[in-house]
């Protein structure tokens, strides 16, 4: 963790406040199916069968694009496209199964737009934040480092919360077991992005009840969990200074590969540096034009000082 990771993440200009409802590919007979199920039955076959499986082209069609594919020199997928059997989004999503990656397809989705791993995975956007998760794999997950860290900022309003979700959907579309803790008791946005109750949550837990209790397991997505806020406490510094939570971020590191936890502004609120320790490494979210520069480093060196690590800083441009 000697090198900071940093990157400029441009957005795709949609607000905050839409929602979308997915039903890709829905005109197929595969909704309803695992996404385990899925991958571990699609790996080892043919782009062609796929489609074929799907009941996006005939088998006459697939011949019909074997024949064809030799003259025109494209590939099978984009043969199909020429020939006008699948469109371009549908390319995608038949490849992403094919090669292990997670996305929603079953069924209906709701979900906040700027959620853009989900709303638009193949974009720019999200491909520069599989970037930075793969880099915080290689430097922290599979660099022996523990595998919780804290999404923060200094001050409010840098998009930390929208940086949490979306890593975390990229995490899981990797293949790991993510957990998204919304540990934000001033202003809890993840139930908003992925549309699910703010409550029990958190704050229950901290409060007697279980993991199993509080925890929404976002299906369509097949590896990721969210722990949403709960009920916003009149008391969140004591909540966050019991020992149930380093307990229960001990409990979370043991049983997910990766745990993200959603926090308030470092600058603005001592809850920061009390979620931080019990991570005890942090990512810290930077906005273009709206961060300023002496605010980060001051949350750098007090992190520093509290022997908490810091992963690196992200530069948000959405």
């Amino acid at each position: 963790m000697n090198n900071a990771t940093s990157l400029a993440l441009s957005a795709s200009g949609e607000t905050a406040d839409e929602t979308r409802r997915v039903n890709w590919l829905s005109a197929v007979r595969f909704r309803g199916r695992d996404p385990a199920e899925a991958r571990k039955r699609f790996s080892q076959r043919k782009l062609g069968e796929i489609l074929v499986m799907l009941g996006l082209v005939t088998s006459q069609d697939r011949d019909k694009v074997l024949e064809r594919q030799q003259d025109l020199a494209l590939p099978f997928g984009e043969c199909c496209i020429r020939l006008g059997l699948i469109d371009a989004d549908e390319l995608s999503h038949v490849l992403a199964w094919q090669f292990g990656y997670s996305n929603p397809v079953k069924g209906s989705f709701t979900f906040r737009k700027d959620l853009v791993t989900v709303s638009d995975p193949f974009g720019p956007y999200a491909e520069a934040l599989r970037s930075v998760s793969c880099r915080l794999m290689s430097r922290w997950i599979r660099g022996g480092e523990p595998n919780l860290l804290a999404i923060t900022s200094a001050q409010s309003g840098e998009g930390r919360s929208h940086v949490a979700a979306n890593l975390a959907v990229s995490f899981c579309q990797a293949g790991l077991r993510t957990l998204l803790i919304d540990a934000d008791f001033r202003n809890p946005k993840q139930h908003l992005i992925f549309c699910v109750p703010q409550h029990p949550g958190l704050s229950r837990l901290l409060c007697g009840f279980t993991p199993k209790d509080v925890a929404n397991r976002i299906a369509p997505l097949g590896n990721l969990t969210l722990i949403t806020s709960g009920p916003v406490p009149p008391n969140p510094l004591e909540l966050l200074g019991r020992k149930e939570l380093a307990m229960f971020m001990q409990h979370a590191g043991e049983n997910y590969d990766v745990v993200l936890v959603d926090t308030p502004a470092g600058t603005e609120y001592f809850d920061t540096e009390l979620i931080a320790s019990a991570t005890g490494v942090a990512l810290i979210v930077a906005r273009v034009n709206r961060a300023r520069q002496r605010k980060v480093e001051n949350l750098a060196q007090n992190f520093a000082e509290k022997g908490i690590q810091i992963a690196g800083t992200l530069t948000n441009m959405h």
